[in-house]
């Protein structure tokens, strides 16, 4: 379950927006999307990880005492304490993606990707970094973490997000393990997944089923079925839709019961993957 706080800034003649995600189960971390214009911060820090992208117009930000105007394709990574404040660097002021990142964790997160090896938090020496093409690989992963209304998916992207641009931006506190790694009770975790097409299933509950770690599991389950875990219980929901459509039931009977947050979401999916809508999939079947 996500909880969701969203409030439109209602002022005169400018469309300021911020969306905020606080995931329950994920102590410690917390999204948020805005679209920045007459905001002015005021000096202050932040005790978590703050990382993120400006993804259009400019921030004018003071940030570990320079001045800087941030524009569109900037990767924005703060380490706890880091003063800064600042504002709209131009009229139509600024949009940002952000994620909000305990201590704790951040630990986790390097000690699963390091296999539980000795490892050092990350520290990042620049705030701000002109790498449109990193800062669009967080922007996708951003907006599935941020908006999914499925866990396994928020988790996947969640995962690839950190690996990412910790290891771009702080690569020491990551060692590079071998391309292959264990497979652990995969098969298993695989074949739960199948038993289970109806729930959002967590990643951590296929990584205790496995026995490997969050990284292990999505690598070992992308080995042996060719696609990521919430690629693959995905596919084996459209499957069980399809199978439902063919005996008879309606798409809207097909969506609730193959656990798809509703029809429209569902019919999203399906078209994406078989090429039609399910009501003329379920025509085509006679």
């Amino acid at each position: 379950m996500v909880e969701t706080s969203e409030r439109l800034l209602q002022k005169p003649r400018v469309n300021e927006y911020v969306s905020i995600r606080r995931f329950p189960a994920k102590v410690g971390l917390e999204s948020m999307a805005a679209h920045y214009v007459k905001q002015a911060f005021k000096p202050h820090s932040h005790d978590e990880y703050v990382i993120g992208i400006i993804e259009d117009g400019i921030h004018s930000v003071w940030c570990r005492g320079e001045h800087f105007q941030v524009g569109a394709g900037t990767v924005v990574t703060m380490n706890p304490g880091d003063v800064h404040h600042g504002g709209a660097g131009h009229e139509t002021g600024w949009k940002q993606r952000m994620v909000y990142v305990s201590e704790e964790k951040m630990r986790r997160f390097v000690d699963d990707a390091v296999d539980g090896s000795s490892f050092f938090l990350p520290r990042f020496s620049e705030t701000f970094h002109a790498l449109p093409e990193l800062s669009n690989c967080f922007a996708h992963f951003h907006n599935v973490l941020h908006s999914s209304p499925l866990t396994l998916a928020r988790d996947v992207a969640l995962n690839a997000m950190m690996e990412t641009i910790v290891g771009v931006l702080a690569p020491s506190a990551l060692q590079k393990g071998s391309s292959k790694g264990p497979d652990g009770r995969i098969c298993d975790a695989i074949e739960y997944l199948r038993e289970h097409v109806e729930r959002d299933v967590p990643l951590d509950e296929l990584c205790t089923i496995a026995g490997l770690r969050r990284r292990q599991t999505i690598e070992a389950l992308k080995r042996v079925t060719g696609l990521p875990p919430h690629a693959y219980h995905l596919m084996l929901k459209i499957n069980a839709v399809k199978s439902m459509l063919a005996q008879g039931l309606s798409p809207a009977e097909a969506a609730a019961q193959s656990g798809f947050v509703d029809q429209s979401h569902m019919a999203r999916h399906f078209v994406a993957t078989v090429g039609m809508t399910p009501g003329a999939y379920k025509q085509a079947l006679g």
